[in-house]
């Protein structure tokens, strides 16, 4: 495990103009950004210029699960709109170079079923398979994320990613770990990682409060030696988010530049000793 794929989702940065963040995290040293997967938010020749003028790529796209966008929704146009926006999000990373799509098979904060199980299997498995086929050739990879059980009742824990991932049964759709959601899920979340070798290809990094690194009670330590152990290449992406239901209150939330500048040197700082 290197220092050379550490990241910061900027949906945590409020909206701000996309400038300020690709300047901020090239500053402190972060190799990589994590962008919002809002294709209509970007000029993707402006960002492409941006990542150039600051010395730092494009690692990952963070896609948005609103309730319009749903791979196991009981209505076919939900269904049908959640591939044309993955397939949107894999335009935008390979228009801007990012090689990683963040996906899910339900909307965020859906908890519950609304169709027969193996009818809901069947949808996921093949809009997944739908969008990993579109992503193949632009050299996309998609990588399923699970959520804790009060954001999503179906995929939780990374060993049930896999088992998703094994039944879309393509090279590219790997799966990603969310300390935050393991800290929730996960019996042992080191184990975790260690048994999810092979698939685990992407992190979200944050304490077990959503807070910044080291602000809360997990073994750091511990945690960076499984990766290692599992020889772990992929992004490193900070992600705190501010004490709130939704997650994607910070994307709407506007707060002074100076406490995000803090907040990109200190989580940085903090992996680094590690690392």
């Amino acid at each position: 495990m290197t220092l050379t794929k550490l990241s910061y989702n900027i949906l945590v940065f409020g909206g701000e103009p996309v400038e300020k963040s690709i300047a901020r995290l090239s500053r402190f040293g972060y190799d990589a950004v994590e962008f919002v997967g809002e294709p209509d938010q970007y000029d993707f020749a402006e960002v492409r210029a941006l990542l150039k003028k600051y010395g730092i790529r494009a690692g990952s796209i963070c896609n948005i699960w609103t309730k319009d966008r749903d791979f196991t929704s009981a209505d076919p146009k939900v269904r049908e709109n959640a591939i044309r926006y993955t397939k949107a999000t894999i335009d935008m990373a390979e228009q801007i170079g990012a090689d990683v799509v963040i996906v899910a098979p339900t909307a965020n904060m859906r908890i519950v079923r609304e169709l027969p199980e193996e009818e809901e299997w069947k949808c996921a498995v093949e809009g997944l398979q739908e969008c990993g086929y579109y992503a193949q050739p632009k050299g996309v990879t998609l990588v399923i994320e699970p959520w804790n059980r009060f954001e999503t009742y179906l995929i939780n824990r990374l060993e049930q990613a896999i088992h998703l991932a094994k039944a879309v049964g393509l090279p590219n759709v790997k799966i990603m770990g969310d300390l935050f959601h393991m800290n929730i899920e996960e019996a042992n979340i080191p184990q975790a990682i260690r048994n999810a070798q092979g698939w685990l290809v992407h992190m979200h990094v944050a304490d077990n409060q959503r807070d910044l690194p080291g602000k809360g009670h997990l073994d750091w330590p511990a945690i960076i030696q499984a990766l290692k152990d599992i020889n772990f290449g992929g992004y490193f992406v900070l992600e705190y988010i501010p004490p709130h239901a939704d997650p994607y209150f910070a994307f709407r939330r506007a707060v002074d530049e100076s406490v995000y500048d803090e907040h990109a040197r200190y989580a940085i700082e903090f992996v680094r000793k590690f690392l």
